[in-house]
């Protein structure tokens, strides 16, 4: 049986449109007149069922929705073994992320740097909710994700596959970002602001770099960190 979820929100939702419009399943709006986003769903060929607004926080617990809400097809994550035999240079890993808001931001972080799969785990983070998808403004709906059941076991298997495992962390050990030239198959990992990453996976690490900061806030949070350190990535390279 194929998995569905809701997400909300026009700019999340046209994505679809404009990718994959045949993985929208239902699509409900509480506005009665028509605008170009209905207009784009009709042109689809999609179904538009009109709902109150109750409706809609009801369908996805969220009041962020935009009078747009949608019950997509999920995409087939790529498989794990497949993915690691296949050419990829920039994979993200995510270590006990619970906020959406920065899980959806770091998705939009991650399509913008091109990143080739998002990865996390099953039982340490948020899933894909739709307050999550909204926040990456549609780039949940373009960036691969693999969702598995014990990280540091992944990264071993991305080592043993050439991938050189990097912890965003402040340590002993940690190099400061400036000073670091990425490797070209890079798996970085980002831990969340409160707990970090598990130690299991710091000590798996190939390299642990920190962000030097001089003003007077020294903490960014995870989502403009994982920008940060995706940005020094594709100057490494581009």
């Amino acid at each position: 049986m194929q998995k569905k979820y809701w997400i909300m929100g026009k700019n999340c939702i046209e994505t679809i449109l404009d990718h994959s419009p045949e993985r929208i399943i239902e699509f409900f709006t509480a506005k009665k007149d028509s605008d170009p986003l209905l207009e784009k769903v009709r042109s689809k060929g999609i179904k538009i069922k009109l709902a109150s607004k109750q409706k809609l926080f009801d369908l996805v617990n969220s009041d962020s929705h935009q009078s747009y809400v949608a019950l997509v097809k999920a995409v087939d994550s790529p498989d794990l073994k497949q993915f690691l035999r296949e050419n990829h240079r920039l994979v993200l890993m995510l270590d006990n992320i619970n906020d959406p808001q920065n899980l959806g931001a770091i998705l939009r972080a991650a399509e913008c740097f091109g990143v080739d799969a998002v990865i996390w785990s099953k039982n340490r983070g948020c899933s894909l909710t739709p307050s999550a998808a909204k926040a990456g403004v549609g780039a949940s709906e373009l960036v691969p994700t693999i969702v598995v059941s014990n990280l540091a076991e992944t990264v071993k298997k991305f080592q043993k596959s050439g991938y050189f495992a990097v912890t965003a962390e402040i340590s002993d050990r940690a190099s400061p970002l400036n000073a670091f030239q990425f490797p070209e198959k890079t798996l970085l990992i980002m831990g969340s602001e409160g707990k970090g990453i598990q130690p299991l996976i710091s000590k798996l690490a190939d390299e642990q770099v920190y962000i030097p900061m001089s003003g007077k806030i020294d903490s960014l949070n995870v989502s403009q960190a994982t920008a940060v350190l995706l940005s020094h990535y594709q100057k490494c390279f581009f």
